[in-house]
Order: C-alpha cells, then structure tokens, then sequence
C-alpha cells in the first residue's frame, strides 16, 4: 500500500467521523488508546474536530513498521460498526461509506455488512475460512421467523467467527472443543483482555467485564441451541418466544461483529507482545 492510498483512506473516515454523531469524541479516544496512537480532543486549550483528530492519528502511523496503521483502520471501523453506521439506510451515509469501502479495498482490506474488516487472501474454508463464516452469518440474518433455525444459526455464527479469527492466527481447532471454549481461544489470540488494563479506570474495569461475558453469552447460546435449536433430528417445535429469539440473534451478530472487528483492529505482533508482557508481569507476581 503506498501513502496516497493510505491518505485516501484518512479522508473516507474522516468524512465519515464528520457527518455522523455518534461516533463521539469519547467513541474516539477508545479506537486511539487500541491503536496505540495519541490524538487529544484539544490543542493549546482549543477543541480540535473529529477529522482533524484522525487526521493527527494517520500521521504518526503512516510509515509505521509496526504494524499500527492497520490496528488503526481496524480500531475506527469498529467505532463506526458499534454505531452500526455500516448498516445505515440513509442515502448520505450510504455514499460515504461506499467511499471508504472503495479506499480500503485498495489497501487490502475487504469490509463486511457490519463493518467487520477481512483481508484479502483465501483461508481453507474447512478449517474456519471467511466464505464458511459469512454463509453461517447470512444464514443467521436471513433466518426470519424460524425460531428454531435462528437458534441454531447463532450457534453456527459464533463456531464460524472463532474458527476464522483462530486459523488466522495459526491456531487449530479440535473437533471436540465447545464454542465456549473456542471463543475464549479466539479472543485470547486476537489480544482481547478480560481484566483491566488500568485497575484505576472504570471504564476499563466496566469493560474487562463485558468481555468476560462473551464467552458465557457462546456457552447460553449453545445450550440453548441444543434445548430448542435447528439439529439433532428435533421433533418438537422451540417453545420460545420471537422477542427472546430474536435478542439471542442479535446479540449473536453483536458478539460476532465485536470479535471479528477486534481480530482486525490487533495485529498479531501486536498481540504477542503484550501477551508476552502479561505473562512477564504474571511471572513477576508469582514468582515463577
């Protein structure tokens, strides 16, 4: 990717970041500090715009070798993806993001419906590739009014989205391994942290607990799939409502979205070195 291409990236965002509120300023601050770039909201006591901010964050990354333009462009499509900008029906918005869908496949990456970044490249679909996962997340959304089915697709969904994010990172996946266990996995490998990373900072702490329900949310997900799901030769009908199937869909799509944003917003340099800090520090502490 050359700097004109990356630049051209900057001004789709920044268009974007303009025109839209929600993303916030503090929706900001959060891409920044996973990006590992700083870009404050005020300069000599002035307020600077949202664009100027993004602005200010490309150009400490452009050039970068270590990997932190990426962990940009993937931290502030997850900004917008929260807000669900991606999915807005508003011709303005739609133009705008059709923009940055055009910058970014020049630079390699390829943007979901939610706005979940992939690159470009071919994954074995057997093994958890991105063709396997999108066919299981259409499958969720296209589920309609079977409850049944719905419940089932959240499960696949949820398999699918680990499966991808752990085979690019070049890890296996045992066939016996729950989707619990393999979404714990995922998020491990895509350096999500479950506990704070600033025990003073509530957010953080606030944070650090929602991440931790994630793979609770896979493991009420899969019990309920196998109560009331699509599978396992079922011949009753699921004796649950539209409303709590259709919350288990979407926060289904918000998991998978969340998961999937993060895996691209980290790149896996980045998540070895703080993994290898985290253990370093635990081993300060243990003593081992």
């Amino acid at each position: 990717m050359t700097s004109e291409d990356l630049w051209a990236v900057e001004a789709a965002f920044a268009d974007i970041f303009a025109a839209e509120s929600p993303p916030t300023h503090s929706d900001m601050d959060i891409a920044f500090r996973r990006a590992g770039v700083l870009s404050p909201r005020e300069e000599e006591s002035r307020s600077i715009s949202k664009p100027k901010r993004i602005m200010n964050a490309f150009s400490q990354v452009v050039g970068d070798a270590d990997g932190r333009v990426e962990a940009l462009i993937g931290a502030l499509a997850n900004a917008l993806a929260t807000k669900r900008i991606f999915e807005s029906s508003d011709t303005g918005t739609q133009g705008m993001v059709a923009e940055l869908r055009t910058q970014l496949a020049k630079v390699g990456w390829e943007v979901g419906d939610t706005g979940d970044l992939s690159s470009r490249g071919e994954i074995d679909v057997q093994t958890g590739g991105r063709e396997a996962m999108e066919k299981q997340i259409q499958r969720l959304r296209k589920s309609g009014d079977d409850i049944s089915l719905m419940l089932g697709a959240a499960k696949d969904a949820l398999e699918a989205a680990a499966k991808f994010v752990l085979v690019e990172r070049h890890q296996t996946c045992r066939p016996d391994e729950s989707v619990e266990a393999l979404v714990r996995r995922a998020m491990t490998h895509a350096g999500i942290s479950t506990r704070p990373a600033d025990v003073d900072n509530e957010a953080s702490k606030a944070l650090a607990t929602l991440n931790q329900a994630v793979p609770k949310i896979a493991e009420a997900v899969r019990k309920v799939r196998n109560d009331q799901g699509s599978g396992h030769g079922r011949t009753e009908m699921a004796s649950m409502s539209m409303p709590e199937a259709t919350f288990i869909r979407d926060l289904t799509v918000s998991v998978v979205n969340f998961l999937l944003v993060e895996h691209r917003s980290r790149p896996s340099d980045i998540v070895k070195r703080e993994t290898s800090s985290a253990h370093s520090d635990e081993s300060m502490v243990t003593g081992s």
